[in-house]
């Protein structure tokens, strides 16, 4: 496909990403997090990451999957930080170490189940919102985290099936 064809392809994604933007600026005050702020860049990671996971919508799905256990890691950790308290400097080291183990080992589990990325960027943006969003609880973060997920995962799908489209129409004209 020479350029003139392709250049379709990226202002169409960024008519895409503008879109989300309109529709991130109408959803932010809705969030359960009082000192709003913009949310959008979980959403544009999340988009990439159903590129990671494989354009598909199983892919979309083991993202999204991977997002909740992310998040149930984060608070895992955050209690076991409680936990071994008394060990001083060396309790959250020692939390992330119990944490880890078990995220890395999905990789072996179920095939919805084993996409380790996205339990460590959803992990890091849980711990992310705490330090962003100061009023944010795990609650709020959680919801809001998910939905802002699930966003882009939609965004993931449209954006495949509308370039696969495009594509399949641009060869054919060749």
């Amino acid at each position: 496909m020479n350029f003139k064809k392709f250049i379709v392809i990226p202002v169409f994604i960024a008519i895409l990403a503008a879109s989300f933007i309109v529709i991130d600026q109408l959803l932010n005050p809705l969030m359960p997090i009082s000192d709003k702020g913009g949310f959008g860049w979980v959403t544009f990671q999340a988009w990439a990451m159903y590129f990671l996971a494989g354009c598909t919508l199983k892919g979309g799905l083991r993202t999204f999957l991977g997002y909740v256990m992310g998040i149930l890691a984060a608070v895992s950790i955050i209690y076991l930080v409680g936990i071994f308290a008394s060990t001083g400097f060396w309790a959250l080291p020692l939390a992330v170490l119990v944490v880890v183990i078990p995220m890395c080992a999905v990789e072996r589990a179920p095939s919805l189940f084993d996409f380790v990325p996205a339990l460590f960027v959803s992990s890091a943006v849980f711990f992310a919102f705490g330090k962003l969003y100061p009023s944010a609880t795990m609650t709020s973060s959680a919801i809001t985290i998910l939905i802002y997920c699930a966003i882009g995962m939609i965004y993931g799908i449209v954006t495949v099936y509308l370039r696969t489209l495009y594509e399949n129409k641009a060869v054919k004209t060749m």
